[in-house]
């Protein structure tokens, strides 16, 4: 090996010293941007110079700049961040539901109800009385607008999901195209031989992002792009992409009213997408399922209201004596048009408080008694005729105004009381049994109830301790309206633990996993730091080689 060969060992070693120094400053700059992976310099020495002793080094050769990650974490925390993609939008939006029914509290839908149901038991405490009959209509017309706002804020939910789900899908193309664009990137670098390493860390960043908002698979040819798929359709291949497009479709409420829901389609294939996971398909079920599942509850419950209420409304009688109207709309279909019948709101006189029932007769007046002398034959018995007027009426009605019904009380025996002076008598007497005399009555039609009955109210007061209703949505008729709404109530924070339960699961395994991602691709200031000494003594030293080879030239040289 010649002078000019040591001065090339030496030439060699600086320029390698002098690379790492670049890597780890490179790394140290570095060390808290998120997504950097560590870098490291991989060294070999050079065997290729045969001395006829044995192999020669020329110095030490760079064969490349690695990238320190491991690929099969990243896929593991893209699998699992698309399960907390899914859940935080599942968790995000009973937490709103929740919001919405504000339950418990005072200012939830029971109390309003329970509110409803007091006014018909005043009501019932005169029946006749118009500031009574007014807050039954007060408190109706609350229930309803409770009900109202319910079904419009749970509408208003599903409408802004189609909002969050084009926000979303306008996020996903953008990182569609860019890592389109990296793959290129990346193929251009490697194909020469090189780590195209911050482009790497680029793509891995919003590869991580994507999986956040739908499921995805990546496959890696040998110049490192990716082909991307999405349940099974490709997104992103080394020489192409497609994206993804929205659609609009509007369908009728059952109140009426039309909701649009938004699609998604692929833009080549214009195959219809519906993610696997992520956030888009959270805020899909939230949408198709979730907040029906909840608006079905509320319109149940509404329903239920209606039907009782109206059963026994219709069969009631108002101030005025006549039957036959609803108190609800009787084409309400759920809680978004609820609302009173016409009846109702034209006037309080028309709210039934009195009910139809039997017959029941009152005495008009009572039974007088009295004495009678008999003596010498002729002996003649005397009987008072008996005619008591009663006031009936057709269809009058169980507990009209006349608070209390008389009755007839005929007691057994017969007092005689015989005067005589002298002589003898003889008696014969034939006693009556009360149970064998008989009364008959003529009712008078044409009456009608009483303003002061109040048997219909307590009835309707009384039907929120009825079990109308599953506590289970579906299913028998087992619960009230309280234990119903309290399932409701009840379901509904059982879910949002079960959605956050699973939240804290998949952030915990994301957690896990980057942790040891960072173990491996994280930078440790430490090392660093040795590292550059280690590199700065290595590089002076080559440079003291150079500095004496040189030396030995000049003397050579000079000799």
């Amino acid at each position: 090996m010649s002078l000019f060969s040591v001065l090339n060992v030496g030439t060699r070693g600086l320029m390698a010293s002098q690379l790492a120094m670049n890597v780890a400053g490179q790394n140290i700059s570095n060390a808290d941007v998120k997504g950097y992976s560590r870098k490291r310099l991989n060294l070999a020495p050079d065997y290729r110079y045969d001395s006829g002793y044995g192999q020669m080094g020329m110095g030490v050769e760079v064969i490349n700049i690695e990238r320190m990650r491991n690929g099969f974490i990243d896929n593991q925390i893209r699998l699992q961040n698309q399960e907390v993609g899914y859940f935080t939008e599942i968790n995000q939006s009973l937490n709103a539901i929740e919001n919405v029914f504000t339950e418990p509290g005072d200012t939830g839908i029971q109390t309003f109800i329970d509110q409803f149901f007091d006014s018909w038991q005043n009501l019932s405490n005169n029946p006749a009385d118009i500031s009574a009959r007014t807050m039954v209509k007060t408190n109706a017309e609350i229930l309803n607008d409770v009900f109202h706002n319910l079904a419009g804020e749970l509408t208003d939910l599903r409408q802004t999901r189609n909002t969050e789900i084009e926000t979303r899908v306008t996020k996903v193309n953008e990182i569609v195209k860019e890592v389109y664009n990296l793959n290129l990137e990346i193929g251009a670098v490697e194909i020469g031989n090189q780590n195209a390493n911050d482009s790497r860390d680029r793509r891995d960043k919003i590869l991580k992002d994507l999986s956040l908002l739908i499921d995805i698979n990546t496959t890696e040819n040998d110049l490192g792009q990716l082909t991307v798929t999405t349940n099974g359709n490709i997104l992103v291949s080394p020489v192409n992409y497609q994206t993804l497009v929205t659609t609009s479709t509007s369908f009728q409420m059952p109140d009426g009213t039309s909701m649009t829901n938004v699609g998604i389609k692929f833009s080549e294939s214009r195959k219809t997408y519906m993610p696997q996971g992520g956030e888009i398909k959270g805020l899909i079920e939230v949408r198709d399922s979730i907040v029906p599942e909840y608006q079905k509850m509320l319109d149940e419950l509404a329903l239920a209201i209606v039907r009782d209420v109206n059963s026994l409304h219709v069969t009631g009688y108002n101030l005025d004596g006549y039957s036959g109207s609803n108190f609800f709309n009787p084409d309400t279909t759920g809680a978004s048009d609820i609302s009173l019948a016409a009846a109702i709101n034209s006037s309080v006189h028309n709210i039934a408080a009195a009910s139809g029932g039997e017959i029941e007769p009152a005495i008009a007046n009572t039974l007088t008694a009295g004495f009678h002398n008999f003596g010498d034959p002729p002996l003649q018995l005397y009987r008072d005729p008996v005619a008591v007027p009663v006031t009936p009426a057709t269809n009058i009605m169980r507990g009209s105004a006349i608070v209390t019904t008389p009755s007839i009380t005929l007691q057994e025996g017969v007092d005689y009381h015989i005067d005589y002076v002298s002589g003898t008598i003889q008696m014969l007497h034939n006693g009556y049994d009360a149970q064998n005399l008989t009364v008959n009555f003529q009712y008078r039609t044409g009456g009608f109830a009483g303003p002061g009955d109040n048997s219909n109210s307590i009835a309707i007061a009384a039907l929120r301790a009825d079990l109308t209703m599953s506590p289970d949505v579906v299913g028998n008729n087992t619960a009230t309206y309280t234990e119903f709404y309290s399932s409701v109530i009840g379901f509904l924070g059982l879910s949002k633990n079960e959605a956050n339960s699973s939240l804290e699961t998949r952030t915990f395994l994301v957690d896990q996993y980057e942790s040891q991602q960072d173990s491996i691709a994280g930078v440790s200031l430490d090392e660093e730091m040795a590292d550059l000494i280690k590199y700065q003594h290595t590089y002076q030293a080559a440079a003291r080689l150079i500095s004496i080879t040189n030396d030995m030239l000049d003397t050579l040289i000079n000799m």
